[in-house]
This record gives C-alpha cells, structure tokens and sequence, in this order.
C-alpha cells in the first residue's frame, strides 16, 4: 500500500485517516484500498471493478488497426509517420478467412492464402491520399509508413484519417481510424515531449542548445521528497551529478485544492534545473482533482523548457478516486498544454483499470516485493488475499517476489489488449527504493535494487523513476550507477529503438524459471539483459536461447558478466544469486 507509506513517509497523512468510506461496492463506513476492507473489525466482500478477459470468436479475426507514429506533430515536421498493425485475433477484428483469389495471367482464377492486405490511407475530411497502394503482411504489426504533413494546417484540433484495406479479391474488406495532431511550432520558449507509439519511448530536443533534432530519452531518477530538496539548491546539482536525468518532486500538502509549493521558491529550483539540463516531472498528485488547481499550475508550468510530462493520479485506484477523475484532469490538461504528456502511476493488481487509464499516455506501476509480508498484513494484523487486506503490494502472491514486478507489466500489456487500446499505452516502472516503515521491515539491498530495475526493462518499462529520494547511501551508489548505463545514448538506442524479445533461460537439461532475459536487435548487433531472481547461486552450465546468429566475437559489457557464444547460444559457467548481467554483442 504504497500511498500509505507515501503519505507517512511526509508526514502527509496519519494511517489511520487513509482510505474511502462509503467508495464502491463498500459498506458504509468501511475503509478501503484497492476496494477491499483492511481493517480487522470489518469483514471481507467482493470489491468490484476487475477487469475480465473478452469473450472469445470461435473463428479468427483480423485486427487492423492504425495510429501515428508520434503521438504529436508540429509545424516545424515536414513529414510524419502511420504504424499498421494487422493480427490474427480470437478477441477483436473483423471476420478473417484464410483464402483470397487472384486472377492469373492466362485469365484463369486461383485460389491462395489471404496472406496480404492492401491498403490505403486517407484525410477522412477532405479525401485526400496520404498512403496509397500498399500492402502489409497478415499476422503482422508494427509496419511503418511516411507521409507529407505539407497539406496539414497546424492547430490544436486533431485530423481523422481513414485506412481501407481489403484481400487481393476484394471479398474481405478491413477498416480503421485514427486521429493525427500538427500543432502550432511552440513560440513561448516551452518544450516539447513527444511519444514514440511504436517503441513506447519519449522523444525531445536538447533544449540547452537550442537543438531541432530529436532525440530518445530514457528517464531514469526518483520520486524526489520537496522537504528535502528545497533545503539547498545544490541538492539539484547533487542529482544531476549523480547521473539522474529528471526529477519527480513529491509536493507536499494533502488535500485537493491545496496549494503544494512556495511558489517564489519553487521557480527558484525550476530555474536551476532549466540550466542543468534536469528534466521535471510534475506531480499534481494533491491537487488532480480541483480544476482551478489544475489550470494555474498548468498555465504556470507550461512554457518550462525542463517540462517533460505532467503526473496526475498517485495510486487513484487504490485511494479510489473517482472513476472519472483521471479522464477529466486529462482532458483539462490536454487543452491548456497539447504537447507533453501526462502520467498516473497504479498501485493495484486490478481495480477498474479501463477507467482509471483512460486518463493517462503513460501507465505506471509500483509494485514494492522486498522485505514485505504479502500474505499477512503486519500492520492490520489480518491476511491479505485477493477480496480482503493491504500488505503493502497488492495481490503480490508469486513464488518468487521479484516476479510480482514482471507479472505486473505483463498483466498492464495484456488488460490493453484486452481492451484493444489503441494508440497502445507507454509503461513505467516505480522500483521500490526505501524500507524500514510500515509493511517494509528493511531497505533493499543495492542487488535487490538492479535486479528490480533490469527485470522491469527486461518487460518494456520505458523508463524508472523509484519511490523515492533521499534513500541509503548504497542505492544512492547503484541506481547512479545504473543511470549511467541505461540512459547512455549507446542503451537507450536499443530500449527505445526495438522491442524487447523474451529468451528462455536454461541450466543444464531444463529451464531456468528463476532466471529472466531479454534481448533488443537493432542495427547489426544486439542488447542482452539476463537477471537471476534467486538468493542462491546456480551451478552448471547456464544458456539462453537468443534470436538471429549471434557473433562468436567478444561482449561489450555494461553491466556485470560477460557471456560466450556457442552454437548460437550464450553460455556461461553458474549464475550467481541475484546476478544482472547486461552487455551487447554483434550479429552476423
């Protein structure tokens, strides 16, 4: 329950005080988090709001779908970019028959697979062409095509655009919308943050240069604590020397409509990192949900040139928010401040999650498995199970604590799936970076801490910002240590330029279900992440199994061990308890 270590943490909240009297399927006067009562003298009851998988089509479909590459264009773009998605589904398409006829040279009519779909891309408005003529494969996704902006006048409103796409006969035709923005260039000094649909990653420029180039940023930091930041200016020095490239700063306050921030102080901070090159993250966390707030901080903020994205809902679901808060605060902020995106980070396992990221570009989740009871609530004293309890992650029930984390971005991939969301969600990660409080009997330790990072990139987390700073001194060492490595241009190339592909793990004979790898192939050569979740080291000969042909050449490591190549394999002798390993290598 991490909001309630949260509000403890700065003395925000007392613990008694937290939770939603009277909220959803709630008896009256029962608190709740995540929907469920946790307080001994109240019994348990079904809390609502889970999301289900969607019926099945006993038939396949096609699933055509269609969204810009960028979530924003602006005037200065010449010319952007569509992604085409079209999967085989059992859930969401339109009726697929794996047969199509063409006409052959001799006049004569045969019959093939339906193996391609051709299509066209147009301004839904006015008709005009943008893609004509092409064609991408069945049961793929991902594919790519430009198009001219040159015919597009920049403004705030969003342009629909139209796919037709049909079988090489005609006989099964596929359609699909999307809405694309050009905005006005921006002439108030302020950023620019866009959102790569297709690798899930943020683009920006380097606003200390003036720069018109974009670039991928990997962010990577802490949810940084405004009582202690504000004490000393150096303090943002002290961040970005230590390899951080954004700052989340935790306001205080702790009610809606309070004001969170000495604002002359607060410019004075936002000042400083503006000339360091420290990216902000804005919370509006106390605030989300009053829309005067919401509409001076945004006005203020906006034409920051270090705004990298607003951050709305801190754990909405478990605090039960209102469902629709989320969506209103994101409509709100869309029309003050069109170009940066907005963050909500989930606390819950499954809790009204269409609702809740409906009002969101980016997902973010804090899963905190170390050093916490996830069966019995130390602080309630009663158990935790999937309808009744809080012990500080919810419904983290794995084998392996770690694997909670991993478990938890797949299960945000899949509930978009399910919801069919397009254009598709960005995930974050929140590594849990304090203990010795409430349900957390201790710190982690520095290899706890890698292995919770690498595993969440490992499952597509764009970027990790960990709750929160300041934190020991030996994860102060590692997570500087590891800022350097991911958000180098060298790495960050592969996380936000490909997509990461899992690759088994084996020891000896079987696999090795304590063990996580992952693998990005960009550009002739290839990014290895292997993590071992296990305490104990493992002997023998350990493998993965990686795509493509890897060359028997040397590793560049980045990060612990390197690894050899044989028969298209890696190999190495034993992993050790709680090993991270990260190095490139090239592919034949």
């Amino acid at each position: 329950m991490a909001a309630v270590s949260r509000s403890l943490l700065f003395g925000i909240l007392a613990l008694s005080a937290v939770g939603v009297k009277g909220a959803f399927n709630a008896p009256p006067g029962v608190e709740i988090w995540c929907g469920k009562s946790y307080q001994p003298e109240n019994a348990s009851f079904n809390p609502g709001g889970w999301l289900d998988a969607p019926a099945t089509s006993p038939s396949p479909l096609l699933n055509v779908k269609l969204y810009s590459r960028m979530n924003i264009y602006t005037a200065d773009d010449q010319s952007g970019s569509f992604i085409v998605d079209a999967s085989i589904s059992n859930i969401h398409g339109n009726s697929y028959y794996n047969t199509s006829d063409s006409v052959q040279w001799n006049g004569n009519v045969s019959s093939g697979p339906f193996t391609t779909l051709y299509i066209d891309i147009t301004d839904a408005d006015t008709g005009s062409p943008l893609v004509s003529g092409a064609n991408v494969t069945v049961n793929s996704t991902g594919n790519e095509f430009q198009f001219s902006l040159a015919n597009f006048t920049a403004r705030t409103t969003p342009y629909n655009i139209v796919l037709e796409g049909a079988s090489e006969d005609g006989n099964q035709t596929y359609t699909a919308t999307a809405q694309l923005y050009k905005l006005p260039s921006r002439t108030d000094g302020g950023s620019v943050t866009k959102i790569d649909h297709l690798y899930g990653g943020l683009i920006v420029q380097n606003y200390l240069t003036n720069s018109t180039s974009w670039s991928p940023l990997f962010p990577y930091s802490y949810y940084v604590s405004w009582d202690w930041l504000s004490t000393n200016l150096s303090n943002l020095d002290a961040l970005k020397s230590d390899g951080y490239n954004i700052v989340h700063i935790v306001p205080g306050g702790s009610t809606a409509g309070e004001y969170a921030f000495n604002i002359t102080l607060l410019n004075e901070f936002l000042d400083r990192m503006d000339a360091l090159d420290l990216w902000l993250m804005y919370d509006m966390r106390w605030t989300y949900q009053n829309q005067s707030a919401v509409a001076e901080q945004v006005n203020r903020i906006k034409t920051r040139k270090s705004l990298l994205l607003w951050y709305t809902g801190d754990e909405p679901d478990g605090n039960g928010d209102p469902l629709n808060a989320t969506s209103i605060t994101y409509s709100q902020i869309k029309s003050l401040d069109p170009y940066h995106p907005v963050s909500l980070c989930l606390n819950c396992y499954n809790f009204h999650y269409q609702e809740y990221t409906a009002g969101t570009d980016i997902v973010m989740e804090d899963v905190y498995p170390v050093a916490v009871n996830l069966s019995y609530s130390t602080v309630y004293g009663t158990v935790c199970n999937t309808t009744y309890g809080c012990c500080g992650c919810d419904d983290c029930f794995l084998d392996s604590p770690f694997r909670d984390i991993s478990d938890r971005l797949d299960r945000l991939a899949l509930y978009d799936t399910w919801l069919d969301t397009s254009p598709p969600k960005s995930y974050w990660g929140v590594p849990q970076g304090f203990g010795a409080s409430q349900f957390w009997t201790r710190y982690p330790t520095p290899a706890e801490e890698a292995v919770m990072d690498l595993l969440r990139v490992n499952h597509g987390a764009k970027a990790l910002v960990a709750w929160d700073f300041p934190t020991q001194p030996d994860l102060v060492t590692v997570t500087s240590q590891i800022a350097q490595v991911l958000t180098s241009d060298e790495v960050t190339a592969f996380l936000l330029g490909a997509k990461p592909l899992a690759a088994p793990v084996s020891a000896g004979n079987g696999t090795l279900d304590n063990a996580d790898a992952a693998v990005w192939v960009k550009g002739g050569q290839m990014l290895v992440s292997v993590v071992s979740l296990d305490y104990e080291d493992v002997p023998g000969s350990i493998s993965v199994d990686v795509p493509g042909n890897p060359s028997t050449g040397s590793n560049t490591v980045l990060w612990g061990n390197g690894w050899t190549v044989s028969n298209g394999a890696l190999v190495k002798n034993g992993l050790s308890g709680l090993e991270v390993d990260l190095f490139v290598l090239d592919v034949n």
